[in-house]
């Protein structure tokens, strides 16, 4: 959590219209967020600032939210992040969830 107590939320998605959107109601709901376009340039943002918690969708290029989600296991274990999929089915929820995702549509850890 920031000093201001605002948590920090990083909303990823290559869709601008639905990663404003989403950190528009983040923001309505007083998270602070900010958001990029893919896993790469989420991986960037994360290790320049501190985040309370990602959320990212599943199918990107460049790097998708499964590999994001790894990477960032590895790097920030701690760190929550919840994929989401216009396209979810049971292949996409197992990936995630053993990619150590916390949330998926539809469930949680």
């Amino acid at each position: 959590m920031e000093p201001n107590g605002a948590v920090a939320v990083l909303v990823v998605d290559d869709n601008e219209d639905i990663r404003e959107t989403l950190a528009l109601v983040l923001s309505g709901c007083g998270y602070r967020c900010e958001s990029a376009k893919n896993g790469v340039e989420a991986m960037q943002r994360v290790r320049r600032a501190r985040f309370d918690a990602v959320v990212t969708d599943l199918e990107m290029p460049e790097m998708d939210g499964i590999a994001l989600t790894r990477e960032l296991r590895q790097s920030f274990a701690n760190l929550p992040v919840m994929i989401m999929t216009g396209h979810s089915d049971d292949d996409h929820r197992e990936t995630a969830f053993r990619a150590g995702a916390r949330e998926f549509p539809g469930e949680a850890l």
